[in-house]
């Protein structure tokens, strides 16, 4: 008996069809604060003396490192205004500053364990013109004709370096660059550059800026969570309403109540078991129950070994190690992390 179907009906049979995997399972993505150790333990530091940096723009990049070591709450930054009236009751100058023995002194003066130096390297903008050949129409028919092209490149590079004002030695150099390009173009004629120069730079310093606190102090970075909800285990859902508001507390308890029925009852898949463990790990994972969350995510690997599971199984280790490097840095993280955002990522078998 050979079956036909109408275009309409296959349609209908498809619309279905995925009306009802959108009913059953899905999955949401999370977006959720973690606190990373700094690359260098400088908790001993906690006065540091920002010198004025060398170079074009560099009192500009050495107020910004300032106004960064403030909000990290980590350090007490002298300001420009107090190191210039020490510099002269010490009958000093910036130079002096730059010699260990000096640095010493000063240092004791100010209360300061640390100064960091800086030297703009580079701060340059190039802009480049090119031209090429073209096809282009008119009424409808082609011709040769040329292409212009307009291409800026705005460069930064800036050198730090922290010294420690009782010994004179260097405890933390690096040299960073930030670089940034756009193009304009356009067929037949030069294309107009309207690009604000220095609103770019300024965008380059703060991340140039940004990336010498990352190695002098803990910082802030937004991990991706994939969470997974199904109709035969409606505790899921609501685990992810509880985790989207970032009380990992009640989620846990409704990932429980999840793994329960689903060991419990035989017609739940092995499948779904497997994505209940995940949810559950994840939860323990992200409340700071390191431990707890990597079993279940064992488990979960066990169970379906998905990609997902295995990515986030060596996340929640990295948690772990990350913790121990904070608290030997003097900070002691939230157990419970705030989710900043959440969007349904997409549909899942």
């Amino acid at each position: 008996m050979k079956l036909s179907f109408s275009k309409n009906s296959v349609i209908s049979i498809i619309a279905c069809f995925i009306i009802c995997l959108l009913m059953t399972s899905c999955a949401s993505k999370l977006k959720v604060p973690r606190l990373k150790p700094a690359e260098i333990n400088l908790s001993s530091y906690t006065n540091v003396t920002v010198v004025p940096f060398k170079g074009p723009h560099g009192r500009e990049i050495g107020d910004t490192l300032t106004q960064k070591l403030f909000e990290s709450k980590r350090f007490d930054a002298l300001d420009r205004s107090n190191l210039d009236r020490l510099l002269k009751e010490q009958n000093l100058s910036i130079s002096d500053v730059s010699n260990p023995n000096s640095s010493v002194q000063l240092g004791k003066v100010m209360g300061s364990n640390a100064f960091i130096f800086g030297q703009v390297y580079t701060r340059k903008y190039t802009l480049k013109r090119s031209s090429s050949k073209a096809t282009c129409r008119n009424d409808g028919k082609k011709y040769t004709c040329r292409r212009y092209k307009v291409k800026g490149t705005w460069s930064l590079k800036v050198g730090f370096k922290m010294v420690d004002t009782s010994t004179g030695k260097i405890i933390a150099t690096k040299v960073i660059e930030e670089t940034k390009s756009k193009s304009k173009s356009k067929r037949e004629e030069r294309p107009e550059v309207t690009w604000d120069k220095e609103r770019v730079f300024s965008s380059l310093q703060n991340n140039l800026v940004d990336r010498f606190m990352m190695m002098i102090a803990p910082y802030t970075v937004y991990s991706d969570v994939k969470l997974f909800d199904d109709d035969d285990l409606p505790w899921l859902e609501t685990g992810i309403k509880f985790a989207e508001n970032g009380d990992w507390k009640t989620a846990i308890e409704m990932f429980e109540s999840a793994v329960a029925e689903a060991e419990r009852n035989p017609d739940i898949e092995q499948k779904l078991r497997a994505r209940a463990h995940y949810n559950l790990g994840v939860a323990y994972g992200y409340s700071g129950q390191y431990n707890k969350g990597i079993e279940e995510l064992k488990e979960a690997c066990k169970l379906n070994p998905e990609d997902v599971f295995f990515d986030e199984l060596k996340k929640i280790k990295q948690f772990q190690v990350d913790e121990e490097r904070l608290k030997e840095q003097g900070v002691h993280t939230s157990s419970i992390d705030r989710v900043v955002n959440v969007t349904v990522l997409t549909m899942a078998s």
